[in-house]
């Protein structure tokens, strides 16, 4: 995932369906899911077992279509995504992917990149007019909507689709498929990459050695303190840290599952993030390190894109990461304006399942047996998934070695964004990651702990209205709390009377309901 990703609206993560990778993506961005530190009661626990990434043995990277019948009339699709940066030659990696495949499926396809910050509104409007288009990329975090899509009726379901392309059946693990189902129903095609999660510090590199930082000394979210304080006493020009609006990440850090109840608690009884005692200790500090002057001082309106932009410049010197992906250290320097970065993870990878990128097909779709085809190209195909994700070979990027490639970043196509598109284990590696970056992905994914739920998934139908209300309290008073900007011993009074107000209690309660109807059901409880 990538930037992913966090969109950081916390109770709307929380009451929608949390984050997880994203960044799952490269880092904590976009692609990782964010939350914003909203109600731990409002995440959706979309876990699955450990093995969601090892495909089935009947699976193949070689192209999974043959020829498609010249008499049928070609169709063209429409594929609608995030991007945090618009490509400058868009056409060009057009024009060359329907080249390709328009002989393998008989179809077209015209690619529909929307900026981050302002996707979700794009869909959600394109769905309201009734508008015609086949493909959407979707997720459990920010403007990927995935769970209120579904309940709106906005996506096709794919099982009986999916009988017709049995490669792509066959190249997703059953366990990645079940993630994705909502009332036993497949809505998603999962794009394959890391799903299992670990949190940490992403630090400039050249920091570390200016300041000789112990870094093996930072076991927790206190311990990068000093750190920020080294760096805000020496570094004027530097910001310690951009954004802390995820960091309490639904309390995980500090003895949460990520369903909102205690570890260890044998009544799994969920608490909301802002009745956590804890969640008071962890706004006092933030605010203290927002007056110290370590935290980003716009924080709190901050857009996701606006995020990028200022980590492009290379003048933040820490962010706080929720994937610590194999080789994403690759990906993190690009982001911090080309200076290598260091990982420093305080806790163990721990599976978290597929949502926080996925591909689905519009209930408005005039071609969804085309449009899975082309879905099942990307997930099995590694000449389209390069050229969707890189561009075109010597004018995007350029082979350095076996499976290797540089990515040109005046070639007007560097967006690297294949956590969006399809199954990124198939692709090129990017220089500087090691060459087996996908064999120990997919060990990660395979022998990470999994969660005491795993498998569990919350059902947001229910309390849909309560979510909306929600989120909309979480984007007035959250990201302001979690980032310190404001006095959380006279502002957060006023989020918990305004949660009740927004049905948190009810939200609360009925979650409470389905976790132990499926606790029962598996024998835990």
């Amino acid at each position: 995932m990538k930037l992913r990703k966090t969109a950081l609206i916390p109770l709307m993560l929380a009451s929608l369906i949390l984050l997880l990778l994203a960044s799952a993506c490269g880092s904590n961005n976009g692609g990782s899911g964010k939350n914003d530190g909203a109600a731990a009661a409002g995440n959706t626990g979309n876990n699955a077992p450990a093995d969601a990434n090892k495909p089935d043995e009947t699976a193949t990277n070689e192209p999974a279509n043959e020829p498609a019948k010249t008499d049928e009339a070609p169709a063209e699709l429409t594929y609608y995504y995030i991007v945090y940066d618009m490509p400058a030659d868009q056409q060009a990696v057009e024009d060359a992917i329907n080249a390709y495949i328009k002989p393998k499926i008989n179809a077209t396809v015209k690619l529909k990149p929307v900026m981050e910050a302002g996707y979700k509104d794009k869909i959600n409007t394109m769905l309201a007019a009734n508008e015609s288009f086949d493909i959407l990329w979707t997720s459990n975090w920010g403007g990927g909507d995935y769970d209120n899509k579904v309940a709106k009726g906005a996506l096709l379901p794919l099982d009986d689709l999916l009988a017709k392309t049995p490669a792509l059946k066959d190249a997703i693990p059953q366990v990645a498929w079940d993630d994705t189902r909502v009332d036993g129903k497949i809505y998603g095609v999962p794009n394959m990459q890391i799903a299992a999660k670990a949190e940490g510090f992403a630090i400039q590199k050249r920091f570390i050695d200016k300041y000789n930082i112990d870094v093996n000394g930072i076991k927790s979210q206190m311990d990068i303190e000093p750190v920020l304080k080294t760096i805000h006493d020496n570094e004027p020009d530097i910001i310690p840290i951009a954004t802390t609006s995820n960091m309490f990440d639904f309390g995980r850090q500090y003895g949460y599952a990520a369903q909102g109840y205690k570890l260890g608690d044998p009544d799994y009884k969920i608490v909301d993030t802002v009745d956590k005692p804890e969640y008071k200790t962890f706004l006092d500090t933030m605010r203290r390190w927002y007056t110290s002057g370590y935290i980003y001082k716009d924080a709190a309106t901050m857009k996701d894109d606006q995020l990028v932009s200022l980590l492009n410049t290379g003048k933040v010197a820490v962010e706080w990461n929720t994937t610590m992906k194999p080789g994403g250290e690759i990906d993190d320097k690009k982001r911090f304006g080309n200076n290598d970065v260091v990982y420093v993870r305080v806790s163990e990878p721990e599976f978290t399942g597929v949502r926080p990128t996925m591909n689905a097909i519009s209930r408005t779709s005039k071609n969804p047996e085309k449009a899975l085809e082309f879905l099942q190209l990307t997930s099995t195909d590694p000449t389209l998934f390069n050229l969707i994700t890189f561009g075109i070979q010597d004018k995007h990027y350029t082979v350095v070695g076996d499976n290797t490639i540089r990515i040109n970043q005046d070639g007007g196509y560097k967006g690297d964004q294949g956590w969006v598109f399809g199954n990124v284990l198939i692709g090129y590696l990017k220089e500087g990651q090691a060459p087996d970056t996908w064999e120990r992905t997919k060990q990660l994914n395979e022998t990470a702990k999994r969660p005491e739920v795993s498998g569990f998934n919350f059902n947001t139908e229910p309390y849909k209205t309560e979510s909306v209300n929600i989120a909309a309290v979480s984007e007035q008073y959250g990201r302001a709390l979690n980032t310190g900007a404001v006095d959380p011993a006279k502002v957060l009074p006023k989020y918990q009377e305004a949660l009740k107000k927004a049905g948190v209690e009810k939200q609360t309660a009925e979650m409470q309901k389905q976790l132990d109807e499926w606790l029962k059901a598996n024998g835990k409880k």
